[in-house]
């Protein structure tokens, strides 16, 4: 708290109104400045939480154009992926439709071979 202490006697001691403004950015940039070193050090910490670990190691001695290069081709692998997994999907719930068709299609003619052995 000493150094507390001086620095209110130094900000209660000056006039100039310019002096304190800059002491006043000062402070915000400081401020500023602290913030950005905790966020830093959380992003830091999350670098190797669940499934980043495995890439992590690869990636922590790539420099910034080829991160930027792994962003991309990762984006990329997974709306491969996504397009593929939408059209299997999309084929099986077609194989599906046409599953309850030929059932329908087979009640039909199972009704209709039973109404002819009625007559």
């Amino acid at each position: 708290m000493n150094k507390l202490d001086d620095f209110r006697t130094m900000i209660d001691k000056t006039d100039d109104q310019k002096v304190l403004e800059s002491g006043q950015e000062l402070l915000r940039d400081m401020i500023n400045l602290s913030a950005l070193r905790q966020k830093v050090a959380e992003l830091e910490e999350g670098l190797t939480d669940g499934g980043k670990a495995i890439f992590y190691f690869f990636a922590e001695e790539l420099d910034e154009d080829e991160i930027v290069f792994a962003a991309e081709r990762i984006s990329g692998r997974i709306k491969r992926l996504d397009r593929k997994a939408a059209k299997e999907s999309k084929q099986k719930e077609a194989e599906a439709k046409e599953s309850k068709q030929k059932e329908a299609e087979a009640k039909e003619c199972k009704d209709a071979d039973e109404t002819w052995r009625l007559c």
